[in-house]
């Protein structure tokens, strides 16, 4: 299942940015969109059909050419990767861990 979300840029020349997650692009709907991807010397220009998949991570500006540019961002879910599933695994543990000792934090116990 992929999330869709439409923007209109009011106001040409001013981007906005955010950094990219995993699995999205950008289609361009109305207007020409101009996108500047941190790290990457060349920009990208994209026209109303357009689409441009974003690097996982990159912290991405994208502005209008003209008034009411219009856009698509798509994103499609990350699989759980092992690596994902081990840091989910130890935040549980730690969850459960700070549970079993109690509102006093790790109090010392007296052997029996």
């Amino acid at each position: 299942m992929r999330e869709l979300r439409i923007f209109e840029l009011d106001q040409p020349g001013r981007p906005v940015r955010w950094r990219a997650r995993h699995g999205q692009s950008v289609t361009a709907l109305e207007g020409r969109l101009w996108l500047t991807i941190e790290g990457q010397t060349a920009d990208v220009w994209l026209r109303a059909g357009d689409v441009f998949a974003l690097p996982e991570g990159a912290r991405i500006w994208l502005s209008g050419e003209s008034p009411l540019a219009r856009f698509q961002l798509a994103e499609t879910p990350a699989p759980l990767s092992l690596q994902r599933a081990v840091a989910i695994a130890y935040q549980l543990i730690r969850r459960w861990r700070a549970r079993k000792t109690g509102a006093c934090g790790d109090c010392p116990q007296a052997n029996a």
